[in-house]
């Protein structure tokens, strides 16, 4: 009888400490888990337009520097959205925004809003949350100028 409840016991320690090494190992990967704080800014180039549809590219600098390309949606109303891929050393993120421009009337006019990320490359495989996007969209040339920040769990 003894015997056997001294069985018992080692199964349960045995089970406690497996138990106690994967919290630990879930913690340490938590732990190890990165985040990138964007902070990014570019002055993009038009590339193409259909319909209400606006291609931008360009380079943008700050703490996720590369290269971005931007399907912006303007159909002259105030709420504009914007698709866009970065691309940068170690993998690329890609995002969706959605704005409202604050003086629709102007040559120039600012917006700003919201920005979901919808995926990534390379490093940033797992990379998720969101933020903040602003810009400047020029009606003459159909180049925009915009700056994301946000908090980038990957």
């Amino acid at each position: 009888m003894r015997q056997v409840r001294r069985m018992r016991q080692h199964r349960f320690a045995a089970a406690g400490l497996t138990l106690l090494v994967g919290v630990l190992a879930l913690a340490a990967a938590a732990a190890a888990a990165s985040v990138l704080n964007v902070h990014d800014e570019g002055h993009l180039r038009f590339v193409h337009a259909s319909g209400s549809v606006i291609i931008d590219e360009g380079r943008v600098s700050g703490s996720f520097p590369g290269t971005v390309r931007v399907r912006f949606l303007y159909n002259g109303e105030p709420d504009v959205s914007a698709v866009f891929t970065i691309t940068g050393h170690g993998g690329s993120i890609s995002a969706r925004g959605t704005g409202r421009l604050s003086s629709p009337t102007s040559p120039t006019p600012s917006f700003g809003g919201h920005m979901t990320v919808t995926g990534g490359t390379g490093r940033y495989t797992h990379v998720h949350g969101g933020g903040e996007l602003f810009g400047v969209y020029n009606r003459r040339s159909y180049a925009l100028t915009v700056q994301a920040i946000g908090k980038l769990p990957y």
